[in-house]
């Protein structure tokens, strides 16, 4: 009897933990109203907003920009060319046998993601067989062959580039500029 409770009890309190600790880590995502799909409600657009941009609407999409993620740490855009207020939808494919992700944002923003990233990775790590969701309003997760959309409306700033935060693959390049078109250094 003991022996098949422990059996029964080990994993459940695993799958516990795995979703506490996931909640914990993304609770300011979730408190910012984000959806889980990335998708995001739009009640209050500013709302959302963060340097760089904020969601876009459906509606709105000007393009749409196909980027691949794959294992030798490169995107297949190495850099963007946006206009201010331009609404651009993101197919983003992995490729790889490895997750990474895409974050939009200023260098201040990829650091803090960085830092977020690797507490996730970890967690991740520790529960063999679990796959790790989250999407802040400027960023996907993509497990191995995942894709998944982003539709984000951009607001002049003076440096915003988008990366992969997964531990080591923006340091060894998985990065790009994105430029505002007509803007000046």
């Amino acid at each position: 009897m003991i022996n098949s409770l422990t059996q029964i009890t080990k994993p459940v309190i695993s799958l516990i933990s795995t979703t506490v600790l996931t909640i914990a880590l993304t609770s300011p995502i979730y408190a910012a109203g984000n959806g889980h799909d990335g998708h995001h409600s739009h009640d209050n657009d500013n709302a959302h907003m963060i340097a760089g941009g904020m969601p876009g609407k459906e509606s709105e999409i000007n393009r749409t920009i196909e980027i691949i993620a794959t294992d030798d740490l490169k995107f297949s855009q190495p850099s963007l060319d946006v206009k201010d207020g331009e609404t651009i939808k993101f197919v983003l494919i992995n490729k790889g046998e490895t997750a990474h992700d895409f974050t939009i944002g200023t260098p201040e923003i990829q650091v803090a993601h960085q830092k977020e990233m690797s507490k996730m990775m970890e967690a991740m790590d520790s529960h063999e067989g679990h796959k790790m969701e989250h999407n802040d309003p400027n960023a996907l997760f993509l497990n191995p062959g995942e894709k998944k959309e982003l539709i984000w409306k951009f607001k002049k700033t003076a440096k915003l580039e988008f990366g992969c935060n997964v531990p080591g693959h923006y340091q060894a390049g998985m990065k790009g500029n994105i430029k505002f078109k007509g803007m000046t250094k």
